[in-house]
């Protein structure tokens, strides 16, 4: 068991559009659809919230139009809880537009069921998550079993073994169709209903033909569930007390490695108390005012949340404790050394004082006080590209917008065009190539602007495209890995050439443009501009999976130096390639990026899970420099970038940032920090109320004494 760490790699935008507001070139081999052969076409459903499909590509939810070819088109509308509305359409000519509303009818059994309540018991029948469902049926309850199955009859059986019968009837509802050596026959859902009182604590087990019922697909999980007292939980810290959440009530905080006896008061559905009674688990009684005391073990857990009696649960939490004057009590956090193992730690960014400002009813404190990150604060990143023109700082661009001063103010590309793959130009910063993969009736296509995104035109078509890099001396040479082959051009994207028969990721260095590593599909490397290639290692005596790169970059003093970068290690070359060292034997966990200061080489940044590292002995010696770090639970990890001036910014969960000279970071601009709880810069500094911290990974308590931030911790099989 381990903790999960969730990173994304590769971040993929699907965005959809008609048209793409793109002129046309005379150099373009194909052209969209002209406006005279499409329709607009109005989809709706009942109920609405529906996903739609057009030819197997996803267009929207309902309520929404589109804009489709003259031609029939096949439409699917689905929703979770509903039938799949399956049609062809045939969008014809005449008239504005045409409409269609999809009736969903729900669902009653999906694919792999054997049996669905309707309502109780709540059965978690299928494997790979956790199992935190309760039956939500107490003690004593009498409760109207009802629902759907495949099945002419079934019986509940008690813990004491015996069992109530149950049959069922016929509807007009197929199941999904069953294949049989005489062919497909078809299968009918049925239904039943029955009144049943459930008078014994304890497992109760669904049996049909003398066995018991299991998914015919998912794996063998049993139809089970279980009876117990209905508790109260007594003077103990719960979820729903911090964040107002009534559903959270029942959900214990458990400060990882640490111990606690929580008390139950237990009851059953008619509200007896169950005064020294066995409550069927941990072979504990309740005492004679019906309450139970369970102890709860912080240490090795390795599953969170998890399950304490009936529908009391339990998450296990990094934790974080100042007191009122800013002092550190306590920071733990579960982390993983260099032989895999979890251990206990302190953040590197955790100070041992910290700054509490109290204004106007607001408790300010430094947004990376306490080690969670971004995303545990509640702000919503959704940009994964920062482009800086290596040339003109003030120059920066996201998949979606451009900044022209330096990241005080952002404007959205025109027609509000939003790109899977982006590139600029390194010799003229108003330049800039994208790629996005739009939708089956617009053609997808390389697309260009040379005024900073306002308008684009398009260059070439092509239906993938994960890399764009334009050469950096000579603008007319373009480079382009699409799913199969890494393509050049040498006349602006004119005329396309193949350069590597495999979908590789070229590096070019800047100081002699014929010398080229690749990433991908082959560690490969060329000193004549793709004439002839030689295979390249890290590690010559090493199995291939020890010598994949992620990416590299070129010293920008020494045209010989080049650093490169595997998800656990950094390497240099003087040679250009041709031969590996490890400045540092350090090994690193999940590295994304790297960045060399353009003003002092000997000045190298590291991208990944724990943050940004920084080394200022051309990587010999790193240290994490004050940012807030990346949680295991978080969408997105750090990628760092370093403008013409040395500055350093960064992308953190999504969210763009600028370090300050005193070592603060900043918001790239206002417009980033969305959502979130409120913030204020204060010094130079970015700060946070924590009054008003809530997102669904963390929550503050506050107390006359101290300030404590929790970090719910998933942790799964």
């Amino acid at each position: 068991m381990k903790k999960v760490i969730v990173a994304v790699i590769l971040v993929v935008l699907l965005t959809s559009f008609t048209g793409c507001g793109v002129k046309q070139t005379g150099t373009t081999p194909s052209n969209p659809i002209p406006q005279e052969q499409t329709k607009i076409v109005k989809f709706d459903s009942t109920p609405q919230g529906a996903e739609v499909f057009v030819d197997n590509y996803q267009i929207g939810q309902t309520p929404v139009e589109y804009k489709l070819p003259i031609g029939t088109h096949s439409i699917l509308v689905k929703k979770d809880g509903f039938e799949y509305y399956y049609e062809n359409i045939d969008v014809t000519n005449g008239g504005k537009e045409q409409s269609i509303t999809a009736v969903l009818n729900k669902e009653l059994l999906k694919y792999g069921e054997v049996i669905r309540f309707t309502d109780k018991p709540a059965i978690y029948t299928f494997g790979g998550t956790l199992n935190l469902t309760y039956s939500g049926i107490y003690l004593n309850d009498t409760v109207k079993i009802s629902g759907y199955t495949v099945l002419d009859s079934f019986d509940i059986v008690f813990p004491s073994e015996k069992s109530v019968h149950i049959d069922t009837e016929k509807t007009n509802s197929k199941y999904y169709p069953q294949t049989t050596g005489s062919g497909t026959q078809d299968i009918y859902i049925r239904e039943f209903s029955k009144t049943i009182t459930f008078d014994e604590i304890g497992e109760y087990k669904i049996f049909s033909n003398g066995k018991i019922v299991t998914p015919t697909v998912g794996g063998y999980v049993e139809y089970k569930f279980k009876v117990l007292y209905k508790a109260k939980l007594i003077d103990a810290l719960t979820l729903g007390k911090l964040d107002g959440n009534p559903a959270h009530e029942n959900t214990l905080l458990l400060k990882d490695g640490e111990d606690i006896a929580v008390k139950l008061m237990l009851i059953d559905a008619k509200g007896n108390i169950a005064r020294n009674k066995s409550i069927s688990l941990y072979n504990l009684k309740t005492d004679e005012n019906g309450i139970v005391s369970i102890k709860i073990e912080g240490k090795n857990k390795y599953e969170s949340p998890f399950v304490v009696y009936g529908d009391i649960l339990c998450w296990v939490c990094d934790y974080t404790a100042f007191d009122k004057d800013g002092n550190l009590i306590e920071s733990r956090f579960t982390a993983t050394n260099n032989k895999g193992e979890l251990v206990y730690v302190t953040p590197e960014t955790v100070p041992s004082k910290t700054s509490i400002i109290i204004e106007n009813g607001h408790i300010y404190m430094p947004f990376d006080c306490s080690g969670l990150s971004l995303i545990d604060l509640g702000f919503k990143g959704s940009y994964p590209i920062l482009l800086i023109h290596p040339k003109n700082p003030l120059a920066i661009y996201t998949n979606s917008s451009v900044s022209m001063d330096g990241g005080k103010s952002f404007e959205n590309f025109g027609d509000g065009l939003s790109f899977n793959t982006i590139a600029i130009d390194p010799n003229h910063s108003k330049v800039v190539y994208g790629w996005l993969n739009t939708n089956p009736f617009t053609v997808n296509g390389l697309l260009k602007s040379t005024d900073y995104g306002m308008h684009f035109t398009k260059v070439s078509d092509f239906k993938f495209v994960s890399k764009i890099v334009v050469d950096p001396k000579n603008s007319k040479t373009i480079y382009i890995t699409t799913d199969k082959e890494l393509l050049k051009s040498n006349d602006g994207g004119k005329t396309w050439k193949t350069f590597l028969s495999c979908p590789a990721t070229p590096w070019i260095n800047p100081h002699n443009t014929n010398i080229i590593l690749t990433t991908g599909c082959n560690f490969a490397g060329t000193k004549d501009n793709g004439k002839t290639w030689n295979n390249l290692n890290f590690f010559k005596d090493r199995p291939q999976e020890w010598n994949e790169p992620l990416e590299f970059a070129f010293d920008p003093v020494n045209p010989n130096v080049v650093y490169g970068i595997t998800y656990s290690h950094l390497f240099k070359s003087e040679d250009n390639g041709d031969n590996w060292t490890r400045p540092t034997l350090r090994y690193f966990f999940d590295l994304w990026n790297m960045a060399i200061d353009p003003t002092n080489p000997q000045k190298i940044y590291l991208g990944c899970s724990n943050g940004i590292l920084k080394s200022d002995d051309s990587g010999k010696n790193f240290r994490d420099i004050s940012n807030p770090s990346p949680n295991p639970n978080a969408n997105f990890s750090a990628y760092v970038y370093i403008n013409s001036k040395g500055e350093v910014l960064s992308i953190l969960c999504g969210i763009p940032l600028k370090m300050t000279e005193s070592g603060n970071w900043l918001p790239l601009n206002d417009t980033f920090l969305k959502g979130g709880p409120q913030w204020k810069i204060i010094d130079g500094a970015l700060y946070v109320d924590v009054q008003t911290i809530k997102s669904s990974t963390a929550v503050v308590e506050i107390t006359k004494d101290r300030i404590t931030f929790y970090r719910l911790s998933y942790m799964g099989p």
